[in-house]
């Protein structure tokens, strides 16, 4: 699922930093508080996503409304939720409505995880794939941190922007007539786009550009659910034993 486009706190739109004397590693002040909160707010948000994954796991909202209901309210809760977290991005209603986001997200997985389960290894499956979105921000976090390379440029972030975007608007094209063949390759192609906009967006906040935490956060989640999510349909997909 795409995401807004980074943001700082500032009203004007996105910063970019021209830190030409960055060195790796070494983090100004500003820069070290706003990773810290990044993360303090990631680490929070895998609460309510517990939280909503078990109560869709229980209380699929796909058996009362049907797949084009829930696909629908996906995609409103999806960018309504979006839009209410950037305009509370200053704020703590802003932390708040991201909450209550992840809540709403790890409820809309349910279906998915109920599939999942449905096969003899669905738990395992669930398990490695989250381990590997684990193991993944752990490696793109750490190198975003240090390399001395600048991803934090327009260019860069308007290249992973549209990538997303045109993978999401064929998803959709995959999912409205049914072609499951899309539908797995674009699986594949989410996992190295949502990965480079990780590391774009930290690497953002070490080099000043992104000073939002609540939005940093916000893209970075949305970035890791895609990539649970590919990688469990990817092993549903080549690994479910019935």
């Amino acid at each position: 699922m795409p995401t807004d486009f980074p943001h700082s706190n500032s009203r004007t739109g996105p910063t970019y930093a021209a830190d030409e004397f960055h060195l790796p590693g070494v983090l100004s002040d500003s820069a070290r508080k706003v990773l810290r909160n990044t993360y303090l707010l990631l680490a929070l948000s895998m609460l309510p996503t517990v939280v909503g994954a078990a109560l869709g796991v229980a209380f699929p909202l796909i058996a009362f409304v049907g797949f084009w209901g829930f696909f629908g309210i996906f995609l409103a809760g999806m960018f309504g939720f979006q839009f209410l977290v950037m305009g509370n991005r200053n704020s703590f209603m802003g932390v708040f409505w991201m909450l209550v986001f992840t809540l709403f997200l790890g409820y809309m997985i349910g279906p998915m995880l109920l599939v999942a389960l449905s096969f003899s290894n669905g738990v395992d499956m669930i398990a490695i794939a989250f381990g590997g979105t684990a193991a993944m921000f752990f490696l793109l976090a750490g190198y975003a941190t240090v390399t001395s390379r600048n991803f934090a440029t327009p260019g860069v972030g308007k290249t992973l922007f549209i990538g997303i975007w045109m993978a999401f608007i064929m998803g959709l094209i995959g999912v409205a007539f049914g072609l499951s063949v899309i539908s797995l390759a674009l699986s594949a192609i989410f996992i190295p786009l949502a990965s480079a906009y990780i590391v774009f967006t930290i690497n953002s906040i070490v080099r000043g550009g992104e000073t939002n935490y609540i939005m940093a956060a916000m893209t970075i989640f949305i970035m890791l659910f895609n990539i649970f999510q590919s990688l469990l349909h990817l092993l549903m997909a080549f690994g479910g034993r019935e």
